[in-house]
């Protein structure tokens, strides 16, 4: 009976040890698996896929897997692949897709990831190039993702794109590049995209770059487009970096465009916007929009260069010119930035415009060039001139020039400036300047206005200029008119009008005269006007302001 009991305990013993010894070894799997794919289609495609698992001696359970393709042809060439891979409660997985147009395209991608213990990596690689005349593209897409028990990394990239297009008769290409590594707590990603073209009455490009999540985040968008209706040149062209380091953001995003022709409309128009996605928003927004309409030659000339560092700050600089050589000119130029970085928010936009008409061909430009830097410091510069010149017809030109610039910390400076004029005469001419200089300290800015009238019969001119400064809630104005005529039968008459306003100091001049030659009667008259408005208040205080 003993013994008899003795074997039982000793089979409930041993059962029990075996049952705990499954359980320890059931508790000790790790479930590891890998999967990799690559499609391509093109005239000629290379493709790659690799998937890896291993325990080493040291006990480490890991897997490394990678999927790669390059595709190059005519028109055309795309890839698509992804790579995924799990080592117990950690999942990764990445995809790459690539496409680009042309008659010269190459798209590659390339990722790998990998888990060793506790080090998990993920790198992925895409680039796309199409070339050629008429319409061309590049697109790279894709995300990087890893989880730990179900919970996302931080940094994961939700969403990465890279694109750009150009399209030009004459010549086109686009490209874009993404590089990106995340690990558990960091993500490396460099974005590059650039976009160019030529063409025969019109060009457009345009790149758009993003990675990141909602959380953490980078964004560069930039296009610019040109028409010239009388099929004259017009060049695009788009250039943009985004670079994350964490959450330590670096973006650029550079835009220069023009359009060309003899006769006809001449039309440029770009945009670029930076933004960074960190705890808060920041983000630099550049524009210019130019439009020219002449009988003779004309041509626009842009540039903007913008940079942001979520950290430092951002610059911006927009530089717009238009010119013309026609009996007649109407013209606008307009360029502006906005800002939000770290000395808040600012916005400066200048514009000019000239609308003038002759019988002989005669030269107007205007220039509008906006700029800030990481000191929160605004500028425009807006100048306008020009010229109309006549035969036995009156001549008129008006030119005016507006900028405005303020930011969230109270700064509000402001100017106009505008001068016109009209004159009569067997021959006649004007000349004329609105120029303005606007920025964080204050404004300033001057306008000129000259006619001449000549000749055999009558002659007439009349000249105005006119200036509103303002710096916060006080304003400035400075106005002159002046007027004259003669009648017999050699008459002339000259008239000149200025005003300027230099930090407050304003001035003026206000100059007249006619002559009149006649066998019989002859009359010649003068006259003027002016207007000097509210001197800018001195920094001695309100007594002193009161009193003078």
């Amino acid at each position: 009976m003993a013994s008899w009991l003795i074997c039982v305990i000793l089979a409930i013993c041993i059962t029990a040890d075996a049952s705990i010894f499954d359980h320890k070894r059931y508790k000790r799997q790790t479930i590891v698996s890998t999967n990799a794919e690559t499609n391509g289609v093109a005239d000629d495609v290379e493709s790659s896929a690799m998937s890896h698992h291993y325990k080493n001696a040291d006990g480490v359970v890991g897997m490394n897997v990678s999927s790669a393709g390059n595709a190059t042809g005519a028109n055309s060439a795309s890839i698509e692949n992804n790579a995924e891979g799990r080592v117990g409660d950690t999942s990764m997985s990445a995809t790459g897709n690539v496409d680009s147009k042309g008659k010269d395209s190459m798209s590659y991608s390339d990722i790998f990831a990998v888990v060793a213990g506790e080090n998990k990596t993920i790198a992925s690689f895409q680039q796309g190039r199409g070339s050629g005349l008429g319409d061309t593209s590049a697109q790279a897409t894709g995300q990087a993702t890893m989880e730990t028990n179900g919970n996302p990394s931080p940094l994961s990239s939700d969403k990465t794109i890279a694109t750009a297009g150009a399209t030009g008769s004459q010549g086109s290409q686009s490209e874009v590049m993404s590089n990106q590594v995340l690990t558990w707590d960091s993500l490396l990603a460099k974005l590059v995209g650039s976009a160019v073209a030529e063409g025969i009455g019109n060009a457009q490009a345009n790149v758009d770059l993003g990675a990141g999540n909602a959380n953490n985040g980078v964004e560069m968008n930039g296009v610019v487009s040109g028409v010239q209706t009388n099929g004259g040149n017009v060049n695009s062209q788009v250039n943009g970096n985004a670079n994350m380091d964490g959450d330590k953001h670096d973006l650029v995003g550079n835009m220069y465009g023009q359009v060309k022709g003899d006769g006809g409309n001449s039309s440029l128009v770009g945009a670029t916007h930076l933004n960074s996605n960190t705890t808060t928003n920041s983000s630099i927004s550049s524009f210019s929009d130019s439009n020219i309409a002449s009988s003779g030659s004309n041509k626009i000339d842009m540039m903007s260069e913008t940079d942001l560092d979520n950290k430092k700050g951002a610059n911006g600089h927009v530089l717009t010119n238009g010119t013309s050589n026609s009996a007649d000119h109407a013209m606008t130029v307009q360029n502006g930035l906005k800002v939000k970085d770290t000395n808040g928010e600012t916005l400066a936009i200048g514009n000019g415009a000239i609308h003038g008409s002759g019988t002989e061909n005669s030269n107007a430009s205007i220039i509008v060039d906006t700029s800030y830097n990481q000191n929160g410091d605004p500028r425009i510069i807006a100048k306008g001139e020009g010229q109309a010149v006549s035969n036995d017809k009156n001549s008129t030109l008006n030119i005016g020039a507006n900028a405005d610039v303020s930011n969230s910390n109270g700064l509000n400076n402001t100017g106009y400036a505008n001068a016109s004029g009209i004159v009569h005469g067997e021959y006649n001419n004007l000349t004329g300047v609105a120029f303005l200089n606007v920025d964080n300290v204050g404004a300033n800015g001057n306008a000129m206005m000259e006619a001449r009238g000549g000749g055999a019969g009558n002659s007439s001119a009349q000249t105005n200029t006119a200036l509103e400064l303002g710096e916060g809630d006080q304003k400035r104005n400075a106005s002159v008119n002046g007027a004259v005529s003669a009648s017999g039968d050699k008459t002339s008459v000259h008239s000149i009008s200025v005003v300027t306003d230099n930090n407050g100091e304003q001035t003026l001049s206000n100059y007249q005269r006619a002559t009149s030659n006649s066998k019989g009667s002859s009359s010649a008259s003068a006259s003027n006007y002016g207007v000097l408005k509210r001197r800018k208040r001195s920094y001695l205080g309100v007594l002193y302001d009161k009193v003078f």
